[in-house]
């Protein structure tokens, strides 16, 4: 594990630590866009579930672990992209607009419930 000295305030504002950190995640992010394009459909919908099993669990860990608070409610929103995506994704729908259209239904979900009274 490296460890960065910070010498200054703005340095805790930086999304990267340092540029070896920045280059990693760029290549992290290259691969997964390329990924599609170099493997069989089967292998793109198993890296898919994993990511979004990896996007649900970084939630969990954020609402429970760094604010303490118990709360399923992500859990459902997770559920209703996942329907949507399903439905989807059997309708002949292709990847990518598939994916965008169960992020959007999970988004249009959870600001439709917040802005209840």
């Amino acid at each position: 594990m490296r460890y960065v000295f910070k010498r200054r305030y703005e340095q805790d504002l930086h999304l990267w630590r340092d540029q070896y950190q920045y280059r990693r995640y760029l290549g992290l992010a290259v691969c997964a866009i390329a990924l599609p394009f170099v493997i069989p459909d089967f292998f793109v919908s198993e890296a898919v579930l994993l990511m979004a099993y990896a996007t649900a669990g970084i939630g969990l860990m954020l609402l429970t672990g760094f604010t303490g608070l118990v709360s399923l409610g992500h859990s459902a929103f997770f559920g209703i992209g996942a329907y949507v995506y399903a439905i989807a994704a059997n309708a002949g729908v292709p990847f990518p607009l598939a994916f965008m259209l169960a992020g959007t239904s999970a988004a249009v979900a959870g600001i439709a419930l917040g802005l209840r009274p």
